[in-house]
């Protein structure tokens, strides 16, 4: 698996592993930046904000202490299949 491939791979276990936790994925069409909200999710603090091409969760400072909890278990699924696929 070439380097573009691995970036793929990783990038669509992170998009499945927020699908897994209950997070709708949003793509707005920018190419770098997809969105994770939940479905009933009570305003935009409580989403997340993740790039495809650096591989990093940002959560705002309002958001909810589940939805930094969920960014947190993100984050570490990311660290671990990073060092899995060698990126």
């Amino acid at each position: 698996m070439n380097k573009t491939e691995s970036r793929r791979a990783l990038n669509k276990l992170v998009f499945e592993m927020a699908t897994s936790l209950g997070y709708e994925v949003v793509d707005d069409g920018d190419g770098g930046r997809v969105t994770f909200i939940k479905p009933d999710h009570k305003n935009y603090y409580d989403s997340m904000e993740y790039h495809r091409s650096y591989f990093d969760i940002c959560v705002l400072n309002d958001a909810s202490n589940e939805v930094k909890e969920d960014a947190k278990t993100i984050e570490w699924f990311i660290e671990t299949q990073r060092k899995a696929f060698n990126i």
